[in-house]
């Protein structure tokens, strides 16, 4: 999987060789054995690629105006997880 998780990060990095943010630790885990350099960190407009989850709630709008701007953001999570709700 880390083969796949690489050419996503490169892709979305557009060749800028940045930093690449991450906030969950199993991606950071993964990635940092890529040869990316990663940190762990929160959102920060001098990143080159973002990684979080679906389900962040701060800096909404800062997100989408980096994306908007060339920024690279990879979001994951499950889809099942609006059901705790219900």
């Amino acid at each position: 999987m880390a083969p796949f998780w690489r050419n996503a990060i490169h892709w979305l990095d557009e060749g800028r060789r940045g930093v690449v943010g991450v906030m969950v630790d199993p991606a950071l885990k993964v990635l940092s054995k890529s040869g990316l350099k990663c940190e762990k960190t929160n959102f920060r407009k001098d990143l080159s690629v973002f990684v979080c989850t679906a389900y962040i709630t701060e800096h909404l709008e800062e997100i989408q105006n980096f994306v908007a701007e060339g920024g690279g953001l990879l979001i994951g999570g499950h889809a099942w997880w609006w059901q705790k709700y219900w």
